[in-house]
């Protein structure tokens, strides 16, 4: 008899446990709380590696104008010269 006593209290624990993990008082239990925090921390992850690809590709067409600049200087000069020895 204690026995069947002790398994029905432990199952009637683990049965309110579950209950009072899944949400108490309209507040998540702490197990979704820490879930939900990772969630957002990852959010927040993808969010700036997201702005960090945006910044890259803007300096990178950047570069490639003030590069394409530079040539065209670089070609007109040697065009100049060219042109005086002529």
């Amino acid at each position: 008899m204690k026995i069947l006593f002790s398994v029905r209290h432990k199952m009637e624990n683990e049965r309110m446990t579950k209950a009072l993990q899944k949400q108490l008082f309209g507040v998540p239990s702490l197990e979704t709380a820490r879930r939900i925090d990772d969630v957002d921390t990852v959010e927040a992850m993808a969010a700036a590696h997201y702005r960090l690809c945006a910044r890259m590709r803007e300096l990178e067409m950047q570069f490639e104008v003030k590069a394409a600049e530079l040539r065209s200087a670089f070609l007109a000069e040697i065009a100049g010269i060219q042109g005086d020895r002529a």
